[in-house]
């Protein structure tokens, strides 16, 4: 009888150790603000890995609260593997009025918030 028991105790032991892990999520939040704190609405937000062809690419653009929102509206963005990812923040075009930038390391299962300080664009000083 305790060969029995024994041998059904090794065997669900063995079956649950074979349970296949979730993958883990890597998500992120961006936040624009201007060098006081204040919410910058209407910027442009990209944040992508810093390589040519990267696989990562989200855009959209923050609103009154200076979230970076996407098309559908979701302020928290996902990805399945870990990168370090560069985030763009500018207001205006070709030259932006303001601009900013930073590098986000993903963390996984939890989400990571970035805050872009964007600062006036002057020829020649904005970049990473």
């Amino acid at each position: 009888m305790k060969r029995i028991l024994f041998t059904l105790l090794a065997a669900g032991l063995s079956f649950a150790a074979c349970t296949k892990k979730d993958a883990p999520v890597y998500s992120f939040k961006v936040e624009v603000v201007d060098e006081n704190g204040i919410p910058i609405q209407n910027a442009y937000v990209r944040a992508t890995a810093p390589v040519v062809n990267a696989i990562p690419d989200y855009q959209g653009h923050t609103g009154i609260d200076g979230i970076m929102r996407n098309d559908s509206g979701d302020d928290v963005f996902e990805y399945t593997m870990p990168a370090v990812l560069q985030i763009t923040a500018q207001k205006g075009d070709n030259p932006p009025v303001v601009f900013g930038c930073g590098y986000l390391k993903l963390e996984p299962d939890s989400t990571v918030v970035m805050k872009i300080v964007v600062l006036p664009y002057t020829n020649g000083s904005a970049g990473c």
